[in-house]
This record gives C-alpha cells, structure tokens and sequence, in this order.
C-alpha cells in the first residue's frame, strides 16, 4: 500500500528565489561591501524583483520593486520581524530600544511613543526650530566656506537634543563625541576591552546614558516636566498609567536621536545638492516664499501654505531617501511569486527601487516637484508606493517631525541666505545605506 504523505506548508516544495549563496560563510561579502548600490542594481537587472545571496554568513533573500516591497511591508508580525543588521545593536542601546521589539511590545511602544510627537505638539517646536536654524545661517555667513555634511549634522544633533531633552548646543559638548564612540562599536568585533571599539562605545554609552538618566530623574522630581519631547512623555505615561523606567526613557531617546539625527541630516544635505543643479526651481520656490505674509507668525497653518516647497521636499526625499532599505528575518515559511521563502532566512529590501519605479513615477530619473502637485499625485497612485522612511508597522514614527524640521530649516534659508558649491567639486550623492554626500563638500552662504 502506496501512502503519500502531504506537507502541510504549501511552501515546502516550491524553489528557492534565483541567485549564488557563493561558498559558505564568505559568500559574497566582497561584491557587496565594494559597492552595496551597484551590487542591488546588478542584481535587480539579472534576476529580478526577489534573489538569494549570501552575506556575513547568513542567507537573505532582497526584495525589490514595488509588489515584492509591499509584500515584505503588509506582512509584518505575520511572516516577518524586524531584524538589527549591527551585532553590538543590543549591547549599545539596550533591551527595550524600540526597533528591537516585535509584536504587540513594539506597537504599544510605538504608540506611546507617537504621542509625544503627535501634529498637534509640533506646534511648540515651530520657534525653537526657526530659532537655531537662524543661528546656524549667521555663523555660516561668516565664513568663506564650511564643509556642509559637518556642519548639517552639527545642526541636527543641537536641534534634536533640544527639542528631545531641553539640551543646547549639544554638538559643542561631549555628547557628540559619546555618540561617534556608540556608533563606532555598532558592527565592531564584539571584544569589550577598554582599547577595543566596543570597549570605547560601553565607556561613552555609560558616560551618556548616566547624563541623560539624571535628567529624566530631576524631572520626575519637578511639578512641570516641561515641554519638550521628554516632558510631553512623561505627562502622557501619568495620563495613560504606562510608565517606562528612566533606563528605558534614555533607550527610547537615544534610538531617536540617532535615527532622526541620520535622517535629518541625509535629507537637508540632499534637498542642498539636488536643488543646486535647478535654479528654475529655486526661483519658484522663492517666489512662494516671498508671496507670504511676513508679518504672519511662522506656525503650522503657514507652513501649510508652502504647498510648493513641500512638493520639492517630497522630490529630493524620492531621488535621494533617507532610509535606503530595511532588513528582517523570516518567522514562518512563506511563498513570493513562486518562490520558498524560508523560515530562519533574512530579508533586505531597497526602498528606491520603489521610488524610482517608471510604472508609478513618469520619468523617474527627471528631478519634476510637479509629480506630487493635487493634478499629477504620482505618490498617491498605489498604497505604500512613497515610502522615503520606510512604511507598514515599522514607518519612521517620527516623519512629521522630520517634515517639519526640513520644512522650516528650508523656508528660514531661502528668507534668509543664498549658497554655492566650491566649482569642480564633486556633488555625487551615495544612497547606501544612508543618502550622504559621497565626498567631502564645501558650501558658501551668503546673505539674500
């Protein structure tokens, strides 16, 4: 008697996605590292929307293009969970950073979280943001040249910190240096003596984590927790009787920090570039600011009305997206388009090839703000098809904010200054894994 047996995972029997694991351990490692960009393209144009390879030692499968992206995304939870590519990720910022939960753990932190930076609070930043932003454009008027990517991520460490924990000038103190420490042990050996990278990092998190720690503690002691983000926080958690401890306050601090000190700094140093090589647009864009009422307060509702800088916002952060990818790991069997999905696999999928997909975006490769005007909406032809901060359960939380920051940084320069790039400099922009200047840039400010 013949007996068959039936797997009960239909996506037992289908193949594996195409592509070389190359040999164990060391796969393709080199082909990656050398240039991680030319390496997702190369392969997108040999194998398509979903391919295997090997790297530091583990499979993963890449999704590309829009159907494999949106698969990945509305399937949070189900078939996927998030996965830290940094080994020492833990280590550094802790058990209960945000972005190393999963489940209901990381939506009810998500959520607790998001009403700290909920629109109706960024009201409050609105001066503070116009403020710095000023003192930044003064400083820079002063000299013949500053090296741009530096100086903007000074700015976005100082705005960050003070609007998170009511810190000034932050970029001026040792935090900057704990945090390149933090950053520097994030996918070092793991070996923690003191000479080690990691050693460096524990040293620089605890000098970091202690200052902040102090602060959260002074502030529970005070009636008025104040009106920063961590003062909002800690009035939400009495409202809702959800109280995180003051460790994991700094954890979830820290991670936005870093987060939106990356992001902030890829899309202002972007929106510079990409906007320097179209003058036509700039001109438009100074037209709309200068059909505004000066005499009307910078707020939310008058930044409403820079529907057309908002519109190249949109653009830049197209062409040049501050989150290039995102990784996770297999939780069960799945099938994409006929292909196994293995459990214990991990996933990276990349974000521009989305963006720049020809069959949403006319033209994709033409720098057009027009694209997202209410007649063209090219962002709105498909669900999760403009993902510049990734998109599903795991969106950057704090997007309005970025939007926010880059909106008034933006509005305050064209009031205020004109730039130029050194000649024959190279402008060139990497998009992995963060969109950054891929040399150094020297920018003049002067006043308009």
């Amino acid at each position: 008697m013949n007996i068959n047996f039936q797997s009960s995972n239909p996506a037992a029997s289908l193949p594996l996605p195409p592509g070389d694991l190359g040999l164990p351990f060391i796969g393709q490692n080199k082909t990656i590292i050398k240039n991680p960009q030319k390496f997702i393209e190369e392969m997108y144009q040999k194998y398509g929307s979903v391919y295997k390879r090997r790297f530091r030692g583990k499979n993963y499968i890449y999704f590309q293009g829009y159907e494999a992206i949106k698969f990945v995304l509305t399937n949070e939870n189900k078939y996927f969970t998030y996965f830290q590519g940094f080994r020492n990720s833990k280590t550094i910022f802790g058990q209960s950073d945000m972005t190393l939960l999963a489940g209901k753990e990381h939506k009810d932190r998500q959520k607790l979280l998001a009403k700290a930076i909920k629109s109706k609070t960024l009201n409050n930043y609105v001066n503070i943001i116009h403020d710095l932003s000023q003192s930044y454009f003064l400083k820079w008027m002063k000299s013949d040249y500053v090296d741009l990517y530096s100086e903007i991520n000074n700015y976005t460490l100082d705005i960050l910190l003070k609007l998170l924990l009511g810190i000034d000038y932050a970029s001026q103190s040792e935090i900057n240096n704990s945090l390149t420490d933090m950053k520097s042990g994030l996918n070092t050996v793991p070996v923690a003596f003191p000479w080690t990278k990691l050693g460096r990092a524990l040293e620089s998190k605890k000098k970091l984590f202690n200052q902040f720690e102090q602060i959260i503690v002074r502030r529970k002691k005070e009636n008025d927790f104040g009106s920063d983000i961590l003062g909002i926080l800690l009035t939400v958690q009495e409202q809702i009787n959800q109280e995180l401890t003051a460790r994991e306050i700094v954890e979830q601090m820290v991670n936005l920090l870093f987060l939106g000190r990356k992001e902030l700094s890829s899309a202002l140093s972007s929106f510079l570039i990409l906007t320097s090589e179209h003058l036509d647009i700039l001109k438009l864009l100074q037209i709309e600011q200068e059909k505004l009422d000066s005499s009307e307060p910078l707020s939310l509702a008058k930044l409403k009305k820079m529907v057309y800088l908002e519109q190249v916002i949109k653009e830049v952060l197209r062409l040049a997206p501050p989150v290039s990818g995102g990784l996770r790991r297999v939780i069960e069997d799945c099938s994409f388009q006929g292909f196994r999905i293995p459990k214990g696999w991990h996933i990276y999928y990349y974000i521009s090839s989305v963006l720049q997909d020809s069959e949403i975006y006319k033209e994709p490769e033409r720098f057009n703000p027009e694209r997202f005007n209410s007649v063209n909406a090219e962002d709105k032809k498909k669900p999760l098809c403009y993902i510049p901060f990734g998109g599903g359960a795991r969106e950057c939380i704090g997007k309005e904010f970025a939007y926010l920051v880059i909106k008034i940084f933006i509005s305050a320069l064209m009031d205020n200054c004109s730039w130029k790039f050194q000649e024959n400099q190279d402008l060139t922009i990497n998009t992995f894994p963060v969109a950054r200047p891929a040399h150094k840039i020297e920018a003049c400010f002067r006043p308009r």
